[in-house]
């Protein structure tokens, strides 16, 4: 199966846009959280540039541990998630930004020499260690999209280009990872977590997972929490919550008929899972939403109250 075909998982938030598909995110992490992003991948390349605490991202089921000025590059539709201890401080800033943002009109030298094996990820550089040169590139990046001076796009971009020379130059090794999957296991995992989106609103059960995957219970528990950090249920209820959460602040639905929707037969049992992730009833979080409509800041709120899968 090509990851091609996979869309339900694929992360849908806009970067940017046609015109500049670019766009840098400053987080500060939900400490009472395991997983501060959640299991994902898009089709954009991604620096990943932690600037507080320690913690371990998983790239298609490599585990590294990361700290304070490491650099991680994700590339292009690559199965990822940054786990940190609760409690613990996790803070970094995303560059995310589509490949065409770099591609030439004609496949050329630099393109098919340094460009696409790291958007492809078939160069080993997933993981940079202190490197004050990448760092300082990147740093100033950051710096020009939130000025937006005249002409930052322009420096953005050479900017970029800038990272990738000296990712082809003189980077750091990366830390050997503590875990290996094959490419198999991966597109598995993919597959089995679109099946599970694309169902969440019906009963699912382990038994219609063997029979859809071909695979033991057994096998499909352990491969999953190996590739997403959490258990297939876990995660069906993680996503049931998301979509619950959008009805809460999109429709006027009963909360019971939501609980229904979104795959809780029992509304007890959809209240104690709501306030796992969300720290709060459903009808606390709608009378938050519905006191602060036209504040921005509530929408933040619900975002980062659940695990991010998108940022």
């Amino acid at each position: 199966m090509n990851t091609q075909n996979i869309p339900l998982l694929r992360e849908t938030t806009p970067h940017g846009n046609a015109l500049f598909p670019f766009m840098l995110y400053d987080i500060s992490s939900n400490p009472s959280f395991e997983e501060r992003i959640g299991c994902h991948w898009h089709e954009e390349i991604e620096f990943l540039v932690i600037t507080k605490g320690e913690g371990s991202l998983q790239l298609n089921g490599r585990i590294y541990p990361v700290k304070e000025n490491d650099i991680c590059l994700i590339p292009s539709n690559q199965l990822h998630f940054l786990t940190c201890p609760e409690q613990k401080p996790l803070d970094f800033f995303a560059i995310v930004f589509h490949p065409d943002f770099l591609r030439s009109v004609s496949r050329d030298t630099i393109q098919k020499k340094y460009l696409e094996p790291l958007f492809s990820g078939s160069a080993d550089c997933a993981l940079l260690h202190a490197d004050a040169a990448l760092l300082q590139c990147l740093s100033q990046i950051r710096q020009a999209f939130h000025a937006k001076e005249h002409a930052y796009e322009l420096f953005i971009k050479v900017r970029l280009l800038e990272a990738f020379h000296l990712l082809a130059t003189h980077t750091v090794p990366n830390i050997s990872p503590n875990e290996n999957s094959s490419a198999h296991q991966i597109v598995l995992a993919k597959s089995m977590m679109e099946y599970l989106r694309a169902n969440y609103d019906s009963e699912i059960t382990l038994s219609q997972l063997e029979k859809t995957f071909h695979l033991s219970r057994g096998h499909i528990c352990r491969l999953f929490k190996t590739m997403t950090h959490m258990t297939p249920f876990s995660y069906l209820n993680y996503y049931r919550i998301q979509q619950s959460v959008e009805f809460l602040e999109h429709s006027d639905d009963e909360i019971s008929l939501i609980a229904t929707k979104c795959g809780f037969n029992n509304i007890s049992y959809y209240n104690r899972t709501f306030r796992k992730y969300m720290h709060m009833t459903p009808s606390a979080f709608r009378n938050m939403q519905a006191g602060q409509s036209n504040n921005i800041s509530s929408t933040a709120v619900s975002l980062s109250s659940i695990p991010p899968d998108v940022y």
